[in-house]
């Protein structure tokens, strides 16, 4: 069976630029609305609405949590909706308004009311409101682009598009609105707020409607779920995750303690608000950079260590920003800014490398406990870090507190320079110390961390022969080609043979003849190589990229939970299909099977023969474009495109590299002739399997 002429079906066809775009856009939205909250509400309670800085911390703290409980019931309520539109582009059509009221209102709060408890009462309100309203917009934003597309390097590139447009539009924020804290008793400050956050929820507003009508629901919602149950019996089993989870909990309280006093330490220790501009900018530039790294890191120091690093990366950006010098504003912004790449450069690494070890708890979990509940786990650990958020605020509200800050103090520091001299002091102790504290002890707890990187490798194993013999489970016990024996293998009744190819090996000829001499079906690659050249033609081209742009969607601390749940549901569900149709193909009749990751899906199957073809770069490029009518310039371009890219989507499906000559019985050199090497592949299969090739 080759494969079926014409174009890919929807969900793996190339997503245009503009389509993408529209995607990123709704991320603007969403950080227009969680960065405004996330980097300026709690200024904005103290110097503006006025009210303590230790009731200030409590509102960001409460909230925070609150938002990890609104993410659970948005999620199971988008979950049970359906419509023309699709069962998640339609929140983004219904949620924008209400959002955008609650985040004017929030952002309101009427003078009369004074700093007190009515005030206290209505930010508190306001801000509940806003996160509930929130995660019913960003849900179903995180999750939508795995509905877009069964592709992973488009996936890729809608994360690292919304991430891009994330790190933009906090960088643009931080232009527009930090400014507006360089006095914050000027007469009319409150109306001028309103009228900004007005603004920017409208444009909010825009962006998301964009987003709706731009986008579209490709890939069917799967039938089933985990049952609760199911799901609290792999928590208790899954070591690793617990232990994630407590690291994920210091970690995000390091970062949101910084993050909410981040405006004060420009404004007090850096001494202008406009400062926070560069601040945020370094921070940016240190999280784009590290994306590139993470992949060499986990290769040199694997997840557990590189993470530690990163966080110990982290701690020094903390302890620089404690003890920037005084004296002269510069010098002070100067070393403060190079903090805050360094720590860009820590947190990114640690985001990265945990979301990278999430993933590997989720098949811990189904190992132990059968139960595959990838929603349950990254929902806890979305939790874990939004309560992580909100003990990071509130502490820092409580220390600025604790050593005098708030707005009558602030106006009195301009003439008082002991005062000034402790809100000072008590500032870097909320950015630095107390951040360090909050990262030594991630690093403490991730030492702890059970799962190594053979480990893993083996439990992929031992998962995907689970998979391959439940997919044969279901042939009828009295099919002709294969039989699960005793110890639960895959045993072959006529031959199977697996084909992985360098670009222009001759798999597709070799495949057939060998096919053709042993008497079973020939099945060819899914996609061809032009129709992978028409999926993806640029991204495609340049697979490094599309590395970074996943890696660095993972570096973000944005809201990007929903997303990555979603991307690592969409890989498991096409890695499952996979499975299920390869083992289809070769149930009755045995087969050759060309590509589809059959090598790996087949691996422990006996009577399988796993074979590699190679060829020298030139011979394959000339040998590919006499075949395939094309000029020797396109055939290089498709070689160095697919020798790249196959490797790269089964490294991130299937969690194997398809180079490995270990994962194969026979590493054939089809340079001299392709009829030799179909000679060589018959004889070395019938020499080992003679009861099956007859």
């Amino acid at each position: 069976m080759s494969t079926t002429a014409g174009a890919p079906p929807a969900s793996v066809q190339k997503l245009s630029q503009g389509r993408v775009i529209s995607y990123a856009l709704g991320d603007v939205a969403n950080n227009l609305s969680f960065m405004m909250t996330s980097l300026f509400l709690m200024a904005y309670m103290t110097d503006i609405a006025g009210i303590s800085a230790a009731a200030a911390g409590t509102i960001y703290g409460v909230t925070k949590i609150w938002a990890g409980i609104a993410d659970l019931v948005a999620g199971q309520t988008v979950d049970r909706v359906n419509t023309r539109w699709g069962r998640l582009r339609p929140w983004l059509l219904w949620g924008p308004l209400p959002l955008a009221a609650v985040l004017i209102a929030l952002f309101s709060t009427p003078e009369a009311l004074g700093g007190g408890a009515a005030a206290v009462a209505w930010i508190l309100l306001f801000d509940c409101a806003f996160q509930l309203c929130y995660s019913f917009v960003n849900i179903p934003y995180g999750s939508l682009s795995a509905a877009m597309t069964q592709s992973a390097v488009d996936r890729s590139r809608l994360a690292g598009a919304r991430s891009i447009a994330s790190s933009i539009t906090g960088v643009l924020l931080a232009v527009f609105l930090a400014p507006q804290f360089s006095d914050t008793t000027v007469d009319g400050i409150r109306l001028k707020f309103t009228i900004t956050i007005a603004i920017v929820a409208a444009v909010a507003v825009v962006l998301y409607f964009i987003c709706f009508l731009n986008t579209r629901e490709t890939v069917q919602r799967p039938p089933g779920r985990v049952r609760m149950a199911d799901t609290f019996k792999m928590i208790g089993k899954n070591k690793p995750l617990l232990v994630l989870c407590l690291g994920a909990l210091f970690l995000l309280g390091a970062m949101f303690t910084l993050m909410a006093v981040q405006m004060y330490y420009a404004r007090v220790v850096l001494g202008s608000a406009s400062h926070f501009i560069w601040l945020q900018l370094g921070n940016t530039v240190g999280t784009v950079i590290i994306a590139s790294f993470v992949p060499a890191i986990t290769v040199r120091l694997g997840k557990r260590m590189g993470y530690v690093v990163c966080a110990v990366v982290a701690i020094v950006a903390y302890l620089i920003m404690a003890n920037v010098p005084g004296g002269g504003e510069m010098a002070a912004l100067a070393v403060a800014v190079i903090a805050f790449f360094v720590y860009g450069l820590g947190v990114g690494g640690t985001n990265a490398l945990m979301f990278s070890m999430q993933a590997d708890t989720v098949d811990y979990g189904e190992w132990k406990s059968g139960t595959r509940a990838e929603g349950a786990s990254y929902s806890i650990l979305s939790f874990v870090r939004k309560c992580g958020q909100g003990i990071g605020g509130w502490i820092g509200g409580i220390v600025i507190g604790l050593y005098g800050y708030n707005k009558a103090n602030l106006e009195a520091a301009a003439t008082d320079v002991d005062l000034m001299n402790r809100i000072d002091q008590g500032i870097r102790v909320a950015a630095g110390y107390v951040p360090a504290i909050f990262a030594v002890l991630a690093v403490v707890v991730m030492f702890f961390y059970p799962l190594s990187a053979e480990q893993h490798k083996n439990i992929v194993a031992d998962l995907l022969a689970r998979r391959t013999t439940a997919s044969a489970a279901q042939v009828d016990e009295d099919a002709d080609g294969l039989d699960i024996n005793t110890e639960g293998t895959l045993v072959a009744r006529r031959p199977v043979v697996t084909i992985n190819e360098q670009y222009g090996a001759g798999g597709t000829y070799i495949g057939q003849r060998v096919a053709e001499r042993l008497g079973v079906p020939f099945v060819g690659s899914k996609f061809s190589s032009a129709e992978i050249e028409e999926i993806d033609r640029a991204a495609e081209a340049e697979p490094t990229m599309n590395r970074w742009l996943w890696d660095f969607a993972h570096t973000s601390n944005a809201d990007i939970d929903a997303a990555v749940r979603a991307d690592a549901e969409s890989n498991t569900r096409v890695v499952k299909e996979n499975t299920a149709e390869v083992v289809g193909f070769v149930k009755d009749d045995g087969g050759v099977i060309l590509g589809r990751d059959a090598t790996r899906v087949l691996a422990l199957m006996r009577g399988a023969f796993h074979i590699r073809l190679e060829a020298p770069v030139r011979v394959r490029i000339d040998r590919a474009a006499e075949t395939a009518k094309i000029s020797r310039e396109t055939a290089a371009q498709r070689q160095s495109r697919e020798d790249r890219m196959r490797n790269e989507m089964s490294m991130r499906l299937m969690k194997y590299d398809a180079t490995d000559h270990a994962y194969y019985d026979l590493v054939v050199n089809t340079a001299d002739s392709l009829d030799e090497a179909v000679d060589q592949i018959v004889a070395a299969y019938r020499q080992k399997f003679p009861d099956l090739a007859r």
